[in-house]
């Protein structure tokens, strides 16, 4: 039989798992949060926020959410997600189980990893969709705010997530591979939250781009020699994520390869 025969399998059998944790449900609550605050604050304080004459009032309104969520909520979502996830299989000696199988490793390292983009991609979606949602239903209790009046500019808010996504898959190649590598839930989750602050602190400094737990703020925001309002689908920061990405994920699964699972 291929090797290939069992990756989508393997795949199939993580997304089962997924029902067995609070990950599916923490990736819905992180979609929820802003829409449901910006619904909210859109919904009470209507009249301060009435755009003037001929503006779009989607880019103001997707455009905050979208700048708000990515910089900070996300990499500290796929922080804890991305543990929580592992977690399943470093309880009850899961990954010894799984390594003790018929299978390539290979297909048990990389199905858990697609499923942890999958799980990050899904929550972007939701976030994007409950987001529109919640702007047409807060348009259509106050007129004045012209949500029906004018059309989301889509193509603009895909860009901005898209280069939001690519940057953080740096974030995920890494955490997973250290979540995959040590038993301990804290241990990673505290790593992970560690270089996420280190990159709240150093993001402004041009040696940032170096620093993978930066690029969620840098896909963002303009960096010298780039402009940000230009929206390119592939920043710097996105391309060197992708590279982080690739490189973190061979290595981890060389690192898991030869360790021995006890």
């Amino acid at each position: 039989m291929s090797t290939l025969s069992f990756y989508w399998p393997s795949i199939k059998n993580e997304v089962v798992k997924l029902k067995r944790t609070f990950a599916l449900w923490l990736s819905v609550i992180s979609a929820l949060f802003i829409p449901v605050i910006y619904f909210l604050y859109y919904l009470i304080k209507y009249e301060g926020l009435i755009p003037k004459d001929g503006e779009n009032p989607w880019n103001r309104f997707i455009s905050q959410q979208i700048n708000n969520a990515s910089p900070l909520l996300i990499p500290m979502f796929i922080v804890l997600v991305t543990s929580l996830v592992v977690q399943i299989e470093h309880k009850a000696l899961g990954i010894k189980h799984l390594f003790t199988l018929p299978v390539p490793k290979w297909s048990v390292y990389f199905g858990k990893l697609i499923v942890v983009i999958g799980l990050v991609l899904f929550t972007y979606v939701l976030f994007t969709s409950l987001a529109l949602l919640s702007g047409y239903i807060v348009g259509g209790i106050h007129g004045e705010l012209q949500f029906w009046e004018f059309t989301p500019e889509i193509q603009r808010y895909l860009k901005l997530l898209f280069r939001s996504f690519t940057g953080v898959l740096g974030i995920i190649g890494l955490q997973f591979w250290l979540s995959f590598r040590i038993k301990n839930f804290i241990i990673p989750l505290g790593i992970g939250l560690v270089l996420f602050i280190t990159g709240l602190i150093v993001f402004r400094a041009e040696e940032s781009i170096y620093y993978p737990y930066a690029y969620s703020m840098l896909s963002l925001f303009s960096l010298r020699g780039e402009d940000v309002n230009a929206l390119v689908w592939l920043p710097r920061v996105s391309i060197y994520s992708l590279g982080y990405f690739l490189v973190f994920s061979i290595l981890g699964f060389l690192d898991i390869r030869r360790m021995n699972i006890k």
